[in-house]
């Protein structure tokens, strides 16, 4: 019986060569997109799943209320609260702290002989010694346990180990780490683990202890408490059998013996949680947590995307196969007649289907190889091809293959299995009401989805172009930002800044410790004269020379900038923005000096306002403007340099930039970003949904088309005799295009105005992430109106004009 059905489903594919073609092409791209967005997301859902103690790992963090500044949730702590959280509670098993200093390392290999090798390196942090004893980190050199014992030990991925040495073994070899990671000292391989057991939110390229360079000078010198410094990852692993709700109920009482008096100190409140390790990489309420975190809303939106996906192709299953069910009627006749029972007959239609779609399978497999590049570079994965292989993956395929064939084949075997064989051997078989409707309401919805993502894509877009064009209140074009990532290279800035100068090409060079688009971690806790510290207000800060704000092009509104005219100008001077007199409640007119005050250990430091520059974005435009301050720093230890230069030729530029660096820092390679790119690195996420729905709309209104494609095809063939005697009579070409297209362009308006409040709704939820945004076009609905009917007309027309181009005497003959 079943190499009957195999047989009958082969034949009716091949007898129904364009409908097959049809079918098949719909569901295999259906479960393409479908398969590449599933591995994306079992991708983002597996990060830190692997861990020997996965299931008991948590971070620490820390929600503070700052004087009357809004509470805010930290991923970072104090440095004593790990230590001291262990010896307190015996349900912690260990602790382990992680920090990741701001900049990027210089990495040096100088061996006797041999040419120093020299690059710069992001993603190294500092951890506690039994950091890999929390954390599974499979070694190919060294040993894990012991790796970090040493203070100037050094832990290197595989990749980082092949580009210092190549194919050599790493292990005792010696690499002089240069910046806030290593101060220019000299470290040894002790350790080499595989890139590929790294997939946690801990994406590092090395480790060093944390009682290297400068951070670890700063813990040597003991001055810790629990309310400054908040600076550190804390890493708990809870003894097996404990529940973390029950120790988070302990940790008020934690906070109240050891951590209330620095905290009345300074004006400080804090709650302290626990978040599993396995939930940090998609914890909405952080933007990075070591790195770049991600959100489950996107999750939510691809996963969306593709069961609408696999939806559109299944429908044009169903409704091709409906519609063509007079064609099946006399075989349902008869082998009803012959003793088939109801149930034979669904089992029959729904293998049929099953084949389809496991010809589809078998094709959706091999587009997501080919495929699997190009995803990688649209969503900036590294998806491999062995993902492929693993049984679970495999089983989850041809699992979602089969549901796709029972979905789109459910219904038209129920259908086509209840035929009434005297009617239908009688020829009085005709497509019911009721299927007709479901096909009509199935091609509605079919638009719905297709209209609805067109109207997310220009929405998505729209906000992209709103982010790169809206001013941020400060030059973004041509700045050159050149970091110093080692002491040697600081000591050099005045040096550089000054040769830089000498060409005629540059407007203008200044300083700081950071500059916008960047993660700025410096701030202080300020409060008016009148003001007692605990109705303080945290103020972001920023310590920069005397030319970085005219280099950056800020806006005066009151008062002056620093200058070197104005020899009182030291770092007890400063220059805030709009918002941090809004802050403060001080009048715009009256804020030129005005005193606030910042308390460190019972000391009051005033600092006295200079000027006023207008309110810019420092952070990205998912953030609001909140209060910020310029201190100067009469020296010349910064972070970056700013250069703002007037050209057409930028290369000719950078080339001089360069060569006047390597003459003073030869052994450092000549680093550099562009500001406004360094700015527009926070939409990354944004840019890549962007991406993902765009083209995916683009696959969604193809299916859709491919099934409004074959019903007007089959409409077409139902009507030939009609069309022929409307010819006959004098129907013009025209008034029958129109005849055929009017019902199918019908059910995509009536999508149309289905979908408009439905995705006006969801994107307006998306936009509620932006502090700054677009609000919704009227245009965006009509052109993605227009659009659809255009494209649903274009699929129609064609079936409709080769019908209407028909020669009437051969369609009436046929007849």
């Amino acid at each position: 019986m079943i190499k009957n059905y195999l047989k009958i489903a082969w034949r009716n594919i091949i007898r129904n060569k364009t409908f097959s073609a049809i079918n098949i092409l719909g569901l295999s791209v259906g479960l393409t997109c479908c398969m590449l967005l599933l591995l994306y997301i079992r991708n983002e859902l597996s990060y830190d799943k692997h861990h020997e103690h996965a299931d008991n790992l948590y971070m620490l963090s820390l929600k503070a209320v700052i004087g009357q500044s809004a509470g805010r949730e930290f991923a970072t702590s104090p440095a004593p609260y790990a230590p001291t959280l262990k010896s307190e509670y015996p349900e912690i098993e260990e602790t382990s702290r992680l920090f990741a200093p701001e900049n990027k390392a210089l990495l040096q290999v100088r061996e006797q002989g041999k040419q120093v090798l020299s690059f710069y390196e992001s993603k190294g942090y500092q951890v506690d010694s039994n950091f890999f004893t929390m954390f599974s980190y499979e070694f190919v050199e060294g040993n894990a346990a012991n790796a970090l014992a040493d203070r100037n030990s050094l832990v290197l991925s595989e990749e980082v180990a092949r580009k210092l040495f190549g194919n050599s073994p790493a292990l005792d070899r010696t690499i002089r780490v240069s910046g806030d990671q290593g101060g220019g000292e000299d470290f040894k391989v002790t350790g080499v683990y595989r890139d590929a057991s790294a997939h946690s939110h801990i994406d590092a390229r090395f480790f060093v202890p944390i009682y290297a360079g400068s951070i670890g000078n700063f813990l040597k010198e003991g001055q810790l408490d629990f309310a400054n410094n908040n600076m550190f990852y804390t890493y708990l692993r809870l003894r097996p059998g404990t529940e973390s709700a029950q120790l988070m109920q302990k940790l008020p009482a934690f906070v109240e013996k050891y951590a209330r008096a620095d905290l009345k100190q300074y004006g400080f409140d804090v709650d302290l949680q626990l978040i599993s390790v396995k939930d940090l990489h998609l914890y909405d309420q952080f933007q990075s947590v070591v790195t770049p975190t991600n959100t489950t809303t996107y999750l939510y939106i691809l996963a969306s995307i593709a069961i609408f996906t696999l939806l559109i192709a299944c429908i044009n299953f169903m409704n091709l196969s409906t519609a063509r069910s007079a064609r099946r009627a006399a075989e349902v006749g008869v082998r009803k007649v012959m003793g088939a029972e109801k149930f034979a007959l669904v089992r029959q239609f729904l293998g049929e289907s099953m084949v389809l779609t496991l010809l589809a399978l078998v094709i959706a497999l091999l587009l997501v190889v080919l495929l699997l590049p190009v995803f990688n570079q649209l969503t900036s994965k590294q998806l491999h091809f062995n993902e492929l292989l693993e049984p679970s993956i495999l089983l989850t395929f041809l699992g979602l293959a089969l549901l796709t064939g029972f979905v789109a084949g459910s219904y038209p075997a129920f259908y086509l299995s209840l035929f009434n064989p005297a009617l239908v051997l009688k020829g009085k078989f005709t497509n019911t009401l009721s299927a007709v409707a479901l096909r009509r309401s199935l091609v509605v919805f079919q638009f719905v989805v297709s209209v609805g993502l067109v109207l997310a894509t220009f929405v998505i877009q729209e906000q992209m172009k709103y982010l790169r064009n809206k001013s941020l209140g400060f030059t973004q074009d041509q700045q050159i930002a050149i970091p110093f990532r080692s002491q040697e290279s600081r000591e050099a800035y005045t040096a550089l800044r000054n040769e830089i100068l000498s060409n005629n090409q540059v407007v203008a060079a200044g300083g700081a410790q950071y500059y916008p688009g960047i993660f700025n971690a410096s701030d202080l806790v300020m409060h008016r004269p009148d003001q007692s510290k605990d109705q303080g207000h945290d103020i972001k800060i920023n310590r920069v020379d005397y030319e970085y704000m005219q280099t950056m092009g800020f806006e005066l509104k009151q008062g002056r900038l620093f200058s070197r005219e104005f020899p009182g100008d030291t770092n007890d001077r400063m220059v805030v923005n709009e918002a941090l007199l809004k802050e403060f409640q001080i009048p715009a007119d009256k804020a030129i000096g005005q005193r606030l005050s910042f308390d460190w250990n019972g000391v009051s430091y005033p600092f006295e306002i200079v000027g006023v520059v207008k309110d810019f974005h420092y952070e990205n435009l998912h953030q609001t403007i909140e209060p910020y301050a310029f201190l100067l720093n009469n020296g010349d230890s910064f972070n970056y340099l700013i250069v703002h230069v007037n050209t057409d030729n930028m290369q000719n530029v950078l080339g001089f930039i360069e060569q006047k660096w390597k003459a003073l820092r030869p052994d450092e390679p000549f680093e550099y970003t562009f500001l406004n790119e360094d700015f527009q690195k926070n939409y990354q996420a944004e840019a890549r949904t962007s991406r993902i729905v765009s083209y995916f709309t683009l696959i969604s209104i193809l299916i859709s088309c491919l099934g409004l494609f074959g019903l007007a095809a089959f409409a077409a063939q139902q009507r030939t005799k009609e069309i022929g005697v409307r010819k006959v009579m004098g129907a013009s070409v025209s008034s029958i295009v129109l005849l055929l297209s009017k019902d199918f362009l019908r059910l995509v308006l009536i999508a149309i105005v289905i979908a408009s409040p439905i995705a006006w709704y969801a994107m307006n939820q998306w936009l509620a992430d932006f502090a700054y945004k677009i609000t919704i076009p009227w245009w965006v609905f009509v052109v993605s109106g227009a659009l659809a009917v255009v494209i649903a007309f274009i699929t129609i027309s064609f079936q409709s004009i080769k019908a209407a181009l028909m020669n009437p005497v051969k369609s009436l003959r046929s007849e």
